[in-house]
């Protein structure tokens, strides 16, 4: 029987903590005013850190992360970036508290290690912290996106505004796909305002067909290389968008994806499946969210005609469900958005013989105080340095 830890068990480490005044000799832990025993790093030592709460099943979704390893003095430091995470019930975002904090409602294992860990929550560092974000829209624009396409184009531009004139460091791009004919148009991470003119060359589905940018002729070349599909396929367009755009180092990956048709890829290679295993879409490959404006109510043959919002389900997105028509939609509402404005930086140290060039489990688990909204996630992560 798995179990949630208990208040008793928070109350006690609490009291614990209010009881450290002096440190032995030898010892390089310090202790904040705040009464939580932390490195010289600000980051608390792993002797304070608890066992991951054990939970059963999860009431909301982890996302996938990205990490980096770097050196501060003789420690390495693993930084991890993490988009936003909700409560259950009413979808708001959660704030995140690490380890000896008041509420803590994150822990973090290294191959069954408790980590102390130091959470900065980049909604209430907006002065000082801007979020990195690579953002990429896979855009369905066969003859049944037609009702859609121009609602979309519009509300794209609008929002790609709205993010570059907030607190986020944002890049965008776009993947277009068709039926069978797979990828046939897109531009590689710009501004809006590039993105805005890419998608103003036309109307309608053509919006998002043709290639656009300095490397334009490279991706039209590798689109016509890249393989045919069994119809809309949004997985192809992802992982196409996985190896031609040219993500920044250490950015979230955030992909969406519109469409109104099942996932069809006609090979494993483009199938929500492979989105499933973090040996083919590893913790770093980014996180899918899907826009889909059909009916939810698909027979699914996977392989065949599989349901595309899997895809976010496997790298921890959200779903929109729409109308054909794409009407009372607003991406400024989509969850994405409110994802990316509240992201975390979860930071750990003590790593080194972790350093081995081997991938090692790091589980994350989050559970609220009131015990609704839990979740938990394993990445292998191979640590070495920047």
């Amino acid at each position: 029987m798995k179990r949630h830890l208990s208040f008793l068990s928070l109350a006690a480490m609490a009291l614990a903590m209010s009881f450290t005044s002096c440190l032995s000799d030898g010892d390089d832990t310090i202790v904040l005013e705040d009464g939580r025993p932390t490195s010289t790093h600000g980051i608390p030592s792993d002797d304070l850190a608890g066992p991951n709460p054990e939970i059963e099943g999860s009431t909301t979704s982890i996302p996938n992360i990205q990490y980096t390893v770097e050196r501060e003095g003789d420690d390495a430091i693993v930084r991890i970036d993490m988009t936003g995470v909700q409560n259950a019930g009413d979808y708001s975002w959660m704030r995140l508290l690490g380890t000896g904090e008041q509420g803590q409602n994150v822990w973090v294992e290294v191959d069954g290690k408790p980590k102390g860990i130091d959470v900065i929550n980049n909604a209430d560092n907006q002065e000082n912290v801007r979020p990195m974000v690579d953002l990429v829209f896979c855009v369905d624009n066969s003859g049944s996106m037609s009702e859609e396409a121009n609602a979309i184009a519009r509300d794209i531009i609008s929002w790609a505004s709205l993010l570059e004139s907030s607190n986020i460091d944002v890049r965008f791009g776009c993947v277009g796909y068709g039926n069978i004919d797979g990828v046939n148009g897109a531009i590689n991470l710009t501004d809006a305002n590039a993105l805005s003119e890419y998608l103003n060359r036309s109307t309608g589905t053509s919006r998002t067909m043709g290639f656009a940018g300095s490397d334009a002729s490279t991706l039209q070349t590798a689109a016509s290389n890249f393989g045919y599909t069994n119809g809309e396929c949004g997985g192809q367009a992802i992982r196409f968008g996985d190896r031609y755009m040219n993500f920044r180092t250490g950015s979230n990956r955030i992909y969406v994806n519109f469409t109104d048709e099942p996932n069809q890829p006609g090979n494993e290679l483009w199938s929500t499946e492979f989105f499933k295993s973090q040996d083919n879409w590893s913790t770093t490959q980014g996180t899918v969210h899907t826009v889909y404006s059909a009916s939810s109510s698909i027979s699914e043959s996977i392989g065949y005609r599989e349901k595309p919002w899997r895809i976010s389900e496997y790298t921890g997105g959200t779903v929109l469900y729409t109308s054909s028509s794409f009407t009372g939609v607003t991406l400024s509402d989509l969850p994405v958005t409110g994802a990316m404005q509240n992201s975390y930086v979860i930071r750990f140290t003590n790593v080194d013989e972790f350093m081995d060039g081997n991938a090692h489990e790091v589980t994350i688990t989050i559970l609220s105080p009131d015990g609704r909204t839990y979740a938990e996630r394993t990445f292998y992560i191979t640590f070495s340095e920047a």
